[in-house]
């Protein structure tokens, strides 16, 4: 389970908001403060705010935030960014090429040599190498070799593609998810930083070897000429094509089911969320026409949209299906207490929709930090805004959470210093000679 904090991404951009005079008081303007998402209708008590970027500017800011506090790290480094990072082979890969293909489907007749029980593969993963699309197999027809993705084929980065399965096609089909159908490869997180120590086997894989880090290079080039399987002995990471995003690479490739552990420093790219005006809604969805054609389709599957004023406020739900018009369906309206039950949005219902986990990654210890931080970037981002807060974060509130960093190290480590020196103790006495023979000789 990750680590509490007090304060979510919305916290963050509420404090800032109310610092910039900035917030959001509902269409009335007589609601407690809220989060700028009605960039037209911005205001504060008395002084209406022009800027049509405000919601952007404060998401701007806080990551801006964020960023400022990570780089002020001490010398050796924020202990709060170590984490493991774990990752499971796959034991299976079913190559292929493909004869007809569909928005969901996926048909090749000697599929039925290999897996000759319907609904065999369900839950396998199976890429269509050539369009660079993959799917989650729900279904299975052993007679025919029909494949269907009943969600439909998804691209490497997780959205929904247009593309579809084409004859003559290669494809592959892994029992985990893989980077291109090869069981050699893996994602790592997104927040993958860079390794921090060694690799191992989890614990009970007794397996009889140890896992040795190599360059990327040498694993090419050992799977030049022909792709070996066995039990991993040599692994890497290196990052996928031109992506932020890097994938774990082993030789030779799996053949079971082990689990690998090992060291990475966190990496921070940004905390997101969406939000705005709807201009209608129902029971199972709200559209807002202002998003139309700015994110893909599916985009915010998976995310926590939240009504915050209107009607249906306080009412939430998770996204279940999201199109490029600007609609966002979900499978019923919760309330606020997570009971069935909650309102429906209307026409003019504000809402804000983030990831199901929205919270930076520092932790609980180091949110007075962060917020000091976000707090200094309005300081600077905004001209009129002066309090001193640039001065307070970089003079008491970084230095502050350096040392409470500092104090997470295990007590039973000793002092964090480089470490003591051995002392040695220096005899003298009178010199004596000997000759050849090893006799004692007056000097």
């Amino acid at each position: 389970m990750a680590e509490p904090t007090i304060l979510t991404f919305y916290d963050l951009i509420l404090r800032t908001a109310e610092l910039a005079a900035v917030a959001y008081f509902g269409s009335d303007a007589q609601q407690r403060a809220m989060i700028p998402i009605d960039d037209v209708n911005t205001f504060d008590a008395l002084i209406p705010i022009d800027d049509v970027n405000t919601f952007d500017k404060c998401k701007r800011i806080v990551n801006d935030g964020i960023r400022m506090f990570i780089a002020g790290a001490p010398e050796t480094g924020w202990r709060w960014k170590n984490r493991i990072q774990s990752v499971t082979f796959g034991s299976v890969e079913t190559t292929g090429t493909v004869d007809s293909g569909s928005s969901t489907t996926l048909v090749d007749s000697a599929l039925s040599s290999t897996y000759d029980t319907d609904d065999e593969i369900n839950g396998y993963y199976v890429y269509d190498i050539t369009q660079n699309i993959y799917g989650i197999v729900t279904g299975y027809v052993a007679l025919t070799g029909t494949i269907t993705c009943s969600a439909g084929w998804l691209d490497y980065d997780d959205v929904t593609s247009s593309l579809t399965p084409a004859a003559d096609d290669s494809f592959a089909i892994t029992d985990v998810k893989t980077v291109a159908g090869d069981k050699s490869r893996y994602w790592l997180d997104q927040d993958f930083g860079r390794v921090a120590g060694e690799i191992t086997w989890a614990k009970g894989s007794s397996r009889g070897h140890g896992l040795t880090w190599a360059h990327e290079a040498e694993i090419r080039a050992r799977r030049e000429v022909t792709v070996n399987t066995g039990y991993p002995q040599l692994a890497a990471v290196r990052r996928y094509r031109n992506q932020r995003r890097w994938e774990f690479i082993v030789d030779p490739s799996p053949v079971a089911t082990d689990t690998v552990l090992f060291p990475y420093e966190l990496g921070f790219d940004e905390l997101r969320m969406e939000g705005g005006i709807g201009n209608a809604g129902d029971g199972t969805s709200i559209t807002d026409v202002d998003l139309a054609d700015l994110y893909p389709v599916s985009y915010f599957v998976g995310w926590k949209i939240t009504l915050i004023d209107g009607t249906g406020r306080f009412s939430y739900a998770t996204v279940t299906e999201y199109t490029a018009a600007g609609k966002f369906t979900v499978a019923d309206w919760l309330s606020r207490d997570g009971t069935a039950g909650g309102k429906d949005p209307g026409a003019t219902t504000a809402y804000y929709v983030e990831p199901a986990y929205n919270k930076h990654p520092a932790g609980l210890l180091f949110d007075d930090a962060i917020l000091s931080a976000c707090k200094a970037q309005v300081e600077m981002q905004y001209e009129d805004i002066q309090g001193g807060y640039v001065q307070k974060f970089y003079g008491k509130d970084l230095l502050d959470a350096q040392t409470a960093d500092t104090r997470t190290a295990p007590r039973k480590l000793g002092k964090m210093t480089r470490g003591g020196t051995r002392g040695y103790t220096r005899i003298s006495g009178d010199i004596v000679h000997y000759d050849i023979n090893g006799n004692e000789v007056s000097a």
